[in-house]
């Protein structure tokens, strides 16, 4: 079940430092670089403790894990903008929307027409040629009144759906609490989810590639060696000790395979 779970965590650190290389490069050939090496980094950093215990390991591990972060950084930083984009687009046009509003108002307030319906009467019953000219003119203010109102109301509920905030509304709330300066706060926020993706992936990638660890071991009644998965190997000591071929502690262990004492302590665990 870990080894699923790592290769997911694997996958999405992956995907987050391959977009944020693309981001980062000009031609075709720059981006398919940045991408190739930032792949390869990452994947060093879930990998490296698992596949080496020496020290250089550490040295390379520590290198690789700022080259990830950075490379997350810049994931988060591109993804941040393009948001506040979207949302910058959606402010202007809610802004402008409002001034098609205003307008549609002041043309409102000019109107001085009655309710159609009662021009409409009156007009049915006049017969002089200049009051009915003026009646048809008031009617067609009327219908100008109702278009205007109609526009109004669509133009309203554009301006409720478009009123979105131009910075994201977390990060301005943590700001103001915190004291500290947008880009700060969302800084501290994208290297904390950075740091906690590579040490996630790197921690699965260690329970996982431990349970597969294989043991070369030479069997005492002969010279060839043997290597094979550890859950193989605990099978066999079983099976020797309950013959009675193998004692059941590291000493009979290691004479009885051959392997070395660390190797014995673990399989020891496992017997």
């Amino acid at each position: 079940m870990i080894k699923p779970i790592a290769i997911f965590v694997t996958s999405t650190a992956v995907t987050m430092t391959a977009i944020a290389a693309w981001d980062r490069g000009g031609t075709f050939a720059d981006k398919a670089v940045l991408v190739a090496m930032s792949v390869v980094i990452v994947v060093a950093v879930h990998l490296l403790p698992a596949m080496s215990r020496r020290p250089v390991t550490w040295l390379v591990w520590t290198g690789c894990l700022v080259g990830a972060i950075y490379g997350h950084l810049t994931f988060f930083t591109n993804s941040a903008q393009r948001a506040a984009d979207n949302r910058a687009q959606q402010s202007a046009l809610a802004v402008g929307t409002q001034r098609q509003i205003d307008t549609a108002k002041d043309a409102l307030s000019r109107i001085t027409a009655r309710p159609i319906a009662v021009v409409t009467a009156e007009l049915a019953v006049t017969e002089d040629r200049r009051e009915r000219s003026a009646l048809r003119a008031e009617i067609a203010e009327g219908k100008r009144s109702q278009m205007l109102l109609d526009d109004l109301a669509r133009l309203s509920a554009v301006v409720t759906i478009a009123n979105i905030p131009v910075t994201d509304p977390v990060t301005a709330r943590l700001a103001a609490v915190t004291g500290w300066d947008e880009s700060q706060v969302a800084v501290a926020i994208g290297l904390t989810f950075s740091i906690l993706l590579e040490l996630i992936g790197a921690l699965l990638w260690y329970e996982a590639m431990k349970r597969e660890t294989t043991v070369i071991a030479r069997l005492s009644n002969g010279t060839t060696c043997v290597t094979q998965p550890v859950t193989d190997i605990v099978t066999m000591l079983r099976a020797a000790v309950t013959e009675g071929k193998c004692k059941k502690n590291v000493r009979g262990i290691r004479e009885f395979l051959g392997c070395s004492q660390a190797q014995a302590m673990q399989l020891n665990k496992e017997v």
